[in-house]
């Protein structure tokens, strides 16, 4: 193996005194570099850790993080496999949000505190926490795609201070009453009233409840299997498709139990816009926002319908891990951080059990003892 070499270009010589000339991973054939130093120290130091990123399998090519992120952003996202709601997303992430402000760095020069500023001027402008959450997951998917690839040393957004996120419980005192939700579909009108319904008894997002067809309903449950999402097709148009669930691959499903009250909507299934043909969400969010000024109601959103239903099955003892699966969670953490303060009337429930388990147990040792401690007063 070539290593390499320090030169001394002696105290008279123009520039940086000390050279180190090394080869690129690849031996004898490899592409030889070099880089100076004014201190002798400073040239030991690099020479050393060239090689011993080579060996580790660890060297990158200096000139391999000389792409812009504008560039870089458009590369990956073109050669990215993923559904193409999540493409859509990320794609409107870089273009708004990341390339605006990173976007003539080479990603070479993106260090953690660049990500820690953009976080702060994302913050300043009023972007919830949750939106920078999003934010992040895009930004960290494509600079570990550039360290992957060996295009940059490490990835700047792990190493960058993230804003905590912390997981609000969702507050059951400020759903919609039943009498409310039944005003809204009603509201709406015939055609997507079913969304409403299925949101509210299955528990089910918006992408899923107009997802639903017919066919999907077997013996007291629901087979949910896709989504609709909306995403810009090669032409840079806007149009709705049919795409696996969230945290789900395609040909994934998960099932929910349906009450025998959401029957006579059934029929009306799967749910068509205006002219017959997909929906997507935001027409039934439009449709939503504008029945809500109808009314007069403080401004629910459609999720709300989602957190009822896990309130009404979590409050009536419905086991946690049942509805994490129905309200398809990544995980019961999901659901523990977000609804467990709804299981059913645990601080009643754990003193009963707790009794019936160790209270005879309690009283006879306490009563052994009172007996011991009069016999040996006695004697």
């Amino acid at each position: 193996m070539t290593l390499a070499k320090i030169v001394d270009r002696g105290a008279t010589a123009l520039g940086k005194r000390w050279t180190v000339r090394y080869r690129e991973p690849g031996g004898q054939t490899a592409r030889q570099r070099e880089k100076s130093f004014d201190r002798k120290k400073d040239a030991v130091d690099f020479a050393t850790k060239v090689e011993g990123d080579k060996r580790e399998n660890l060297y990158v090519d200096p000139s391999a993080g000389k792409v812009s992120v504008r560039r870089y952003a458009d590369e990956w996202l073109a050669g990215k496999a993923a559904s193409a709601g999540t493409i859509e997303s990320y794609e409107r992430i870089m273009r708004l949000h990341v390339v605006p402000h990173l976007g003539r760095k080479t990603i070479s020069q993106v260090a953690a505190a660049d990500i820690e500023s953009l976080y702060a001027r994302w913050r300043q402008e009023g972007a919830a926490l949750n939106t920078i959450e999003s934010r992040h997951i895009a930004m960290s998917a494509m600079f570990s795609h550039a360290a992957r690839h060996k295009r940059i040393r490490s990835n700047p957004v792990a190493a960058a201070d993230k804003l905590e996120n912390p997981v609000i419980p969702v507050d059951d005192r400020a759903l919609p009453s039943f009498e409310e939700i039944a005003a809204l579909a009603h509201s709406i009108g015939p055609r997507l009233a079913p969304a409403i319904w299925l949101m509210a008894s299955c528990g089910l997002r918006i992408g899923e409840s107009l997802g639903v067809h017919s066919a999907g309903f077997h013996d007291g449950s629901l087979r949910i299997r896709r989504q609709v999402t909306r995403y810009k097709d090669a032409s840079g148009k806007y149009v709705q498709k049919y795409a696996p669930l969230k945290h789900r691959k395609e040909g994934e499903w998960r099932d929910v139990p349906v009450a025998d009250s959401l029957q006579p909507f059934i029929d009306r299934l799967p749910i068509n816009n205006a002219s017959g043909g997909l929906p997507y969400p935001d027409l039934l969010r439009k449709s939503w926002g504008r029945a809500i000024k109808r009314l007069g109601l403080p401004e629910y959103t459609p999720h709300d319908l989602r957190h009822k239903w896990t309130t009404v099955t979590l409050t009536s003892g419905v086991s946690i891990h049942e509805v994490s699966r129905w309200l398809g969670h990544r995980s019961i953490k999901v659901t523990v951080d977000q609804y467990g303060h709804l299981t059913q009337d645990g601080h009643e429930r754990c003193p009963q059990v707790v009794e019936v388990a160790v209270g005879p147990y309690m009283l006879t040792a306490g009563r052994a003892t009172s007996e011991r401690g009069a016999e040996s007063v006695l004697g």
